[in-house]
């Protein structure tokens, strides 16, 4: 049984250059989420059942592709902010990769929660869910749509989304195919089973990145299991703020920049720039340069 400790609150924090102070507040919009695909929310009519710790599948793709030598037609949307494509993953404190028992692409595993969110202000009793839908023949779309986390908090809450997109009539080989993280607002860190506190922060934070199950193909996005990976909605690999994308050719990831490797995050702001971002204001604020 899943039980939260109680800790002491973490409210936010400073980043400045390298370095992270903590702060009252923490917060800040980046990318948008892609919608207009239907339902209540516009992210289609499918969601996963409210739940905790579970997920939904298998869910057929439009387009198969080939994730390091397995060609995959369907995957499992997870509440936990990842999919997989073996079965159902339920796993809540995240690790670092590699070490995933399965195949898996996680914008945010972290113990996310959807039992609250029918009540989130502005809500019309579809808030806080994880929405999937395939918009058309080359596209997957899951989205976590304002979601909380354990026990059952929300707000503060997570919006982010994975976009699957088929490259085969771009490239000629059948399964190559992009995904892309897109991260629009991020508020909490952690669920209170994974040593966080009831604010959402602190203990193990949510890691991003894939792991093929195979323990040797993997990347971890900097910042994943620290309070940084909060400013995941300011950075990228592709320079565009909150937003990361991987293309996979002939069932292996390339880096974006055609190297050997995957890239860390490329800079968006001027060296020594410094920024707060306030829950309450809702936008980032100059605190120094």
């Amino acid at each position: 049984m899943k039980r939260a400790p109680a800790l002491s609150l973490l409210t936010g924090f400073l980043i400045t250059g390298t370095s992270l102070v903590l702060l009252p507040g923490s917060a800040h919009a980046a990318a948008s989420l892609l919608s207009g695909f239907g339902g209540p929310k516009g992210f289609g009519t499918d969601s996963v059942f409210r739940n905790d710790d579970s997920g939904v599948g298998p869910i057929a793709l439009p387009f198969a592709i080939n994730f390091y030598g397995t060609t995959y037609n369907n995957y499992y949307a997870n509440t936990n902010g990842n999919i997989t494509f073996q079965s159902v993953f339920g796993t809540f404190t995240p690790s670092f990769f590699p070490g995933a028992p399965q195949p898996i692409i996680a914008p945010w595993w972290a113990d996310v929660d959807t039992r609250e969110g029918s009540n989130a202000p502005g809500s019309t009793g579809d808030e806080g869910l994880v929405w999937y839908t395939n918009p058309d023949a080359n596209t997957t779309v899951v989205t976590w749509n304002n979601v909380g986390y354990f026990a059952a908090r929300n707000p503060p809450s997570n919006n982010f989304q994975l976009v699957l997109r088929n490259l085969a009539p771009t490239t000629g080989t059948a399964g190559d195919f992009s995904f892309e993280f897109r991260y629009n607002d991020l508020n909490w860190t952690t669920g209170e089973a994974s040593g966080g506190n009831p604010q959402g922060l602190g203990g193990t934070p949510a890691v991003a990145g894939y792991d093929s199950g195979n323990g040797t193909n993997f990347y971890t996005i900097p910042g994943s299991e620290t309070a940084d990976v909060l400013n995941l909605v300011n950075t990228s690999n592709v320079g565009q703020a909150g937003i990361w994308r991987f293309e996979v050719r002939n069932g292996q990831v390339v880096p974006p920049d055609g190297g050997s490797s995957v890239p860390g995050p490329m800079p968006l702001l001027g060296v020594g720039a410094t920024f707060a971002w306030s829950r309450r204001l809702r936008k980032r604020i100059s605190v120094s340069a």
